[in-house]
């Protein structure tokens, strides 16, 4: 999902990247660091959308069959004696 528009401060930032990597492609140890990056800003990004759908796995389960209530027959606790 992307990131809502705060103003100039995203274009600004992305301006910065811009010119950072065309300054670094320039030389050999740049491009390693620009490689180093971008492997490390794509495991970010992999992790970051793994732990969102196991959240909506978590969240959707919550309400599902495999509920409280559904496993003791829809019974609620108001109902159940004590």
């Amino acid at each position: 999902m992307p990131r809502p528009d705060t103003g100039s401060g995203g274009r600004m930032k992305k301006l910065f990247q811009l010119l950072l990597a065309r300054r670094l492609a320039g030389t050999p140890i740049g491009m390693a660091a620009i490689l180093l990056g971008w492997f490390l800003a794509r495991r970010k990004r992999r992790r970051r959308a793994y732990q969102a759908e196991r959240e909506t796995e978590r969240v959707g389960r919550r309400y599902g069959a495999t509920s409280f209530a559904a496993t003791r027959g829809g019974r609620s606790r108001a109902s159940s004696p004590r």
